[in-house]
């Protein structure tokens, strides 16, 4: 059997995908070793397509949020060819018998028009979509596809190549829709990820205003917390709602070695990525084997984390045996906001005691912030800014909030009329606004860009002495049109 994935992702969003790694390391178990890849990522822009976006690496470094950095001298050029029809021709050339596509909902008309451009070949091969997006909304590819596969596709994609090269249907396999989802399985089973599917190239990105040699790994599925704007809650109510068992489920440190060993080896990365949203989830024993076991590579990492887990030991061993970065989400800087849309209950005492704790052990650290949020009023977003202002953070990351199928704030924004109901995201570049098209006293589309575009100008003059009555004022001459009101504790606390 010969299989070609189809991975239409975002122009030279770099960093190969866990999933695609994953899957393909399943499959070659299986005994499926003739497979190759299509990778969008390296193609010009389609300028004519509504979801086209820039290198979104450069446009956060262009708002300062991350350093400048430039490819110069690592002789990686953007394909001299439009994708849609490098990719027809990589299908008349590999004359796949099955084409397996892995999306996510940015890139899905991207994946519509790369389809059309092979529709008079659709009969030659079966194919067969996953991800994110398909897990969440498999309706809209009921008619776009053989086989809709949703949740993990571990096992569930080998099963239905077998099926496939015995000439048999697959539409009884567990996972494929509209069947019900197979329990959610071991991951001590999985193999190491297969990164050999990708150019060598893919494995490097910009870290630190650096081009670094890097690959992501994952150290559990899922995430145990419940945050509104994230699709990883979604996956757990729709494996409980089918009876699947828990989706969040943690590797065992030697299981998470053995892969680091295998990408040393097989791709000298130079840094790892850990994807995992919320590394510190693990208890203290696993923690300080964690630790243990990471220190004999010496291999800088970036690591995710949130402000009501990072503890001062644990800095300190972080920094010890390597973390080069870690990311604390903070996400907004309202308490009452932050608990009634986002479902984060804390005070801000406590992201600001996290991030000390991480200076003082000499860690590294970024923030995130989203601005735009369903219901969020000018006086809301600004308590973002003035916190972030307390954080000292090194780096600062601003979002502006998307609406995902499969998240909860996604509901509560089309309930409210915020955004037509049947909206599919895109690739909309950082330029382009917000979705949500919100009533006074929340905040418009301007409000949103403004904050959105000035929050690293903002934060810093407040780091530097400037006052907040003075900040404010600033911002109301230019959204004059919004009252920044007082809050009964006092103003922007």
């Amino acid at each position: 059997m010969k299989i070609l994935w189809c991975y239409p992702n975002q122009h030279l969003r770099v960093t190969p995908p866990g999933g695609i790694a994953i899957i393909t390391a399943c499959l070659k178990r299986a005994g499926y070793t003739d497979i190759e890849l299509f990778d969008a990522t390296w193609f010009p822009m389609d300028d004519n397509l509504r979801s086209a976006r820039t290198d979104r690496d450069k446009e956060r470094a262009k708002r300062g949020m991350v350093p400048e950095y430039s490819w110069d001298g690592f002789g990686y050029r953007i394909e001299n060819i439009d994708m849609y029809t490098a990719w027809r021709m990589k299908v008349e050339e590999c004359k796949p018998d099955v084409v397996i596509s892995s999306l996510v909902e940015d890139t899905y008309f991207m994946w519509l028009k790369m389809m059309s451009r092979v529709s008079d070949l659709k009969h030659t091969f079966t194919h067969i979509v996953g991800g994110v997006f398909p897990t969440a909304a498999p309706e809209h590819f009921v008619d776009h596809c053989d086989y809709i596969c949703r949740g993990e596709g571990d096992e569930a994609i080998p099963e239905m190549i077998d099926l496939i090269a015995q000439g048999k249907s697959c539409k009884n396999v567990p996972n494929v829709f509209p069947n019900q989802i197979r329990p959610a399985l071991d991951v001590e089973t999985l193999p190491y990820t297969d990164h050999t599917i990708f150019p060598d190239k893919a494995l490097y990105r910009p870290f630190q205003g650096k081009i670094v040699k890097i690959a992501t790994i994952e150290t559990q599925r899922g995430c145990p917390f419940k945050c509104a704007y994230c699709n990883s809650p979604g996956k757990s109510v729709i494996y409980e709602n089918e009876d699947a068992g828990k989706f969040f489920r943690r590797r065992s440190v030697k299981h998470i070695r053995g892969e680091i060993v295998d990408l040393i080896e097989k791709h000298q990365i130079t840094v790892a990525w850990i994807v995992t949203d919320t590394l510190l989830t693990m208890p203290p024993k696993e923690f300080d084997d964690f630790c243990d076991m990471w220190e004999e590579f010496k291999l800088p990492f970036f690591a995710q984390t949130r402000p009501e887990l990072l503890t001062p030991y644990q800095a300190k061993r972080l920094k010890e045996v390597g973390c080069a970065k870690i990311n604390i989400g903070v996400e907004h800087g309202c308490p009452d906001f932050r608990k009634k849309y986002i479902g984060r209950v804390y005070k801000n005492t406590l992201p600001i005691k996290a991030f000390k704790i991480a200076h003082d052990a000499g860690l590294s650290t970024t923030c995130n912030f989203i601005f735009g949020y369903p219901y969020e009023t000018m006086n809301d977003a600004f308590k973002s800014i003035v916190l972030a202002s307390k954080l000292k953070s090194q780096d600062l990351n601003g979002f502006i909030f998307t609406p995902y199928h499969g998240t909860p704030l996604r509901r509560l924004a089309a309930e409210a009329g915020f955004i037509p109901s049947d909206l599919i995201v895109d690739m909309r570049n950082d330029d382009a606004g917000s979705y949500l098209k919100m009533p006074a006293p929340y905040m418009s589309t301007e409000d949103i860009q403004y904050m959105h575009d000035n929050y690293v100008k903002m934060v810093r003059e407040l780091e530097n002495g400037m006052d907040v009555e003075e900040l404010e004022e600033k911002l109301k001459k230019r959204t004059s049109f919004v009252k920044l009101e007082e809050t009964e504790t006092g103003r922007w606390n």
